[in-house]
């Protein structure tokens, strides 16, 4: 009798150690659902930049700074190690890449002047190791509204490298052959004629315009 109170008396501590361990913070998977991935900002920004790079590109939201980075040959393994720890832990909002090769073109951080502050401030680690990679990267202001064909213009000139079409100019202009050089004697005045007409001339103010 003594014996099954006793396994009843460790049974039920089990039970109820079983039980703190899944209501307690160290439980393994202390995960839920979120209810939204992207915020408005980053939805309808990502939806402008596709539809303004058309589908020859593809925009991925949210990478890592180390899935576009790697670290040189030589460096030390104290530096590579603080390199690859920082780099993971930093993230770009957009990257642009050919659709084809998945080349990487470029990088889009999005910047929140308004509320929370949203990457406000500029990361120098994350611009200095861009740069030193070589990726071409620019910081987009939040705001309410922008239209497509500034975003293009703004991906094309900093990101891409490419010029604008050259405005076209109104008009044509005269084949050089077509214009003729005036005549030298067309409107010279005889040297008679200017004796005759010097009397007339009663003062230098006659000369100016009026």
């Amino acid at each position: 009798m003594e014996l099954i109170l006793f396994a009843m008396i460790i049974l039920i501590v089990i039970v109820a150690l079983l039980a703190s361990r899944l209501n307690d913070n160290s439980f393994p998977f202390p995960f839920d659902q979120k209810e939204i991935i992207f915020t408005p900002a980053e939805k309808n920004f990502q939806n402008l930049v596709e539809q303004a790079m058309g589908p020859k590109f593809r925009v991925i939201n949210r990478v890592k700074l180390s899935d576009v980075v790697t670290i040189r040959n030589g460096v030390s393994n104290r530096a590579s190690q603080s390199a690859a720890t920082s780099a993971e832990n930093k993230y770009l909002d957009f990257v642009i890449c050919d659709r084809n090769s998945m080349k990487l073109l470029g990088a889009i951080d999005l910047v929140d002047t308004n509320g929370k502050g949203y990457k406000i401030k500029k990361d120098w680690f994350v611009s200095g190791t861009l740069e030193a990679a070589l990726i071409p990267h620019i910081r987009v202001k939040v705001k309410a509204s922008y239209t497509v064909d500034e975003i293009r213009t703004c991906i094309n000139s900093r990101l891409l490298g490419n010029k604008g079409p050259a405005p076209k100019m109104a008009g044509k202009i005269i084949p050089a052959p077509m214009i003729k050089a005036r005549n030298r004697n067309v409107g010279v005045v005889p040297s008679a004629a200017k004796t005759s007409l010097q009397p007339q001339i009663s003062s230098p103010q006659a000369a100016l315009p009026h």
